[in-house]
Order: C-alpha cells, then sequence, then structure tokens
C-alpha cells in the first residue's frame, strides 16, 4: 500500500456541514475515502491540471518520465508533445 500523509484544511461552514453530512449517509466509510474519491475524479476530468501536475512533478525530479505518463494516462509520444510545449 502507497504511504499516507495527514493534511488540514480549513472549509467554509457549507461545506463542513456537506462534508459532516458524508460518512453519516453511508455513501462512502470515512471523510478520507470520500476525499480521495473526491479528488481523483476532480483530476480524471481535467487533463490540462494533470499534465501541469505531471510537468512540475517531473521537472523537480520528483517523478520519472514513466509516472508523468502514468499521471496523464497517455503515451510517452504524448508526454514528450506536452512538455516541449511548457518548456517553451
Amino acid at each position: 500500500m502507497a504511504k499516507s500523509n495527514t493534511l488540514s484544511f480549513t472549509v467554509p461552514d457549507e461545506i463542513k456541514l456537506k462534508l459532516d453530512a458524508v460518512t453519516k449517509i453511508g455513501h462512502y466509510d470515512s471523510l478520507s475515502e470520500f476525499l480521495r474519491d473526491a479528488i481523483r475524479s476532480h483530476l480524471s476530468q481535467k487533463p490540462e491540471l494533470r499534465i501541469a501536475i505531471a510537468f512540475e512533478l517531473f521537472k523537480s525530479k520528483k517523478i520519472s518520465f514513466g509516472k508523468a505518463s502514468e499521471i496523464i494516462g497517455c503515451s510517452p509520444k504524448e508526454v514528450e508533445h506536452y512538455f516541449k510545449e511548457r518548456e517553451i
């Protein structure tokens, strides 16, 4: 299993009310499970964000080129194209 980290953040009262309801309705076992799913869903719908994240992590030598390809969800050839566009 991947290493886990704990994050802490502040949310407006309206969002807090909704987050509190998440586990009470029984759709998710925990708030953490819901938040992980929400983040995955958001990233799956935002290809430009995935490209920007992968580029930043690769540029800062935190991930390999192959991992960048995995994050973006495309071939290494396409990753090369995306990264060349960003270097301009």
